[in-house]
């Protein structure tokens, strides 16, 4: 990869039981079935192709104008979702250099069109220019693969729009590192002219009360909220605040500490809300000291504050003995959980885990 980059450009270096005692329950040992759960990186894609979905679908729209179902359109309505590069690797320099690159073909075969955009492309006439202004602008080499696996269509743009959109960012006096991590974790912000990416964030500095400052700590920490399907941003914006009841000033606090909460299923945020709230008891203050307690998945908190409630060691407040760091049970992994903060072992806890 690193040889093609040098022609282009320099680079520097579980079955419901019965009841069981304490005791009963860690008496034997028990392998717990796994958990089937999503890959949090394949999470993380689906969630960056139906933003771009949506950035395309907003071409012909306000930016604060409601959302329509991102499902009822489609980006390229006229082609065949199938193909398969295999019969074209052999005979195209582009997919050749592509691959060498680290792009992965068969992640764009599964998308409407791109193939056949990708093919209908030549690496040095469409494509060494972009790379070269990817790679000025500081993506990393070893993130252009992924970066063009996830936006092929950067290819598509104008690179005096690119060049522009890379000014504005520092005329709003973001740092050259700061811009590096803007264009190589949200791959789609390059896609939106200056116009929409200043009414973008002018609406989080005037909706959330925020600063210069504090608006190029949001854009920099979460790139992909500023790109962010707005229709949900508002939605989960009222649930924290008029729904849960946390205040202004607490929700810009959550805002900037844990944006991705603005991401997040609106469904999921009131549940664990609830659950943290209602049946763990803690307070707004408690929740705003831990809010990754909220971008936690359900069954993780339930069977950790489950076991420790099963145990007697329930005790989340610092200034009473024994106290046990909410954190715990949002962090490190089971074995770490059981035996650092529960003191116990997994066969107490895997036996435990049936009883749910």
């Amino acid at each position: 990869m690193r040889s093609i980059l040098r022609s282009i450009i320099k680079i520097g270096n579980p079955t419901r039981l019965g009841p069981f005692s304490h005791r009963q329950l860690c008496a034997k040992a028990s392998v717990v079935a796994t958990i089937p759960h999503h890959s949090a990186l394949q999470r993380y894609e689906d969630d960056l192709q139906n933003e771009f979905q949506q950035i395309l679908r907003e071409e012909r729209q306000s930016v604060l104008d409601p959302v329509e179902d991102p499902m009822s359109l489609e980006v390229f309505p006229n082609t065949k979702p199938a193909f398969n590069f295999a019969a074209y690797v052999n005979k195209s320099p582009t997919l050749q250099q592509l691959v060498s690159l680290g792009v992965e073909l068969h992640k764009l075969e599964k998308r409407k069109g791109i193939a056949q955009f990708v093919l209908g492309l030549d690496f040095d006439r469409d494509m060494k220019n972009h790379i070269r202004f990817l790679a000025d602008v500081g993506v990393p080499a070893e993130s252009l693969g992924e970066f063009l696996t996830k936006n092929p269509l950067i290819f598509k743009e104008d690179l005096g729009d690119l060049e522009t959109r890379v000014n504005y960012l520092q005329s709003k006096r973001f740092l050259p590192e700061e811009i590096t991590r803007i264009v190589t974790k949200d791959p789609f912000w390059l896609m939106l002219s200056t116009k929409r990416i200043d009414r973008r964030l002018g609406y989080f500095q005037k909706t959330f009360l925020l600063e210069g400052s504090e608006v190029r700590s949001l854009a920099t920490k979460q790139p992909r909220l500023i790109t962010y399907n707005l229709e949900h941003v508002r939605k989960n914006s009222f649930t924290v605040q008029e729904e849960m009841g946390f205040e202004k000033e607490e929700v810009k606090q959550l805002l900037l500490s844990k944006p991705r909460i603005w991401m997040i299923k609106t469904e999921a945020l009131q549940y664990r809300f609830e659950y943290l709230h209602r049946r763990m008891k803690l307070s707004h203050a408690e929740i705003l000291q831990t809010p990754d307690l909220l971008l936690t998945r359900d069954v993780r908190i339930k069977q950790r504050h489950g076991f420790l409630k099963f145990l007697g060691k329930v005790q989340y407040d610092p200034k009473k003995e024994l106290y046990i760091p909410l954190k715990s049970l949002a962090e490190g992994t089971d074995e770490e959980f059981v035996a650092e903060v529960a003191k116990s072992n997994m066969e107490c806890y895997n036996r435990f885990l049936k009883t749910l």
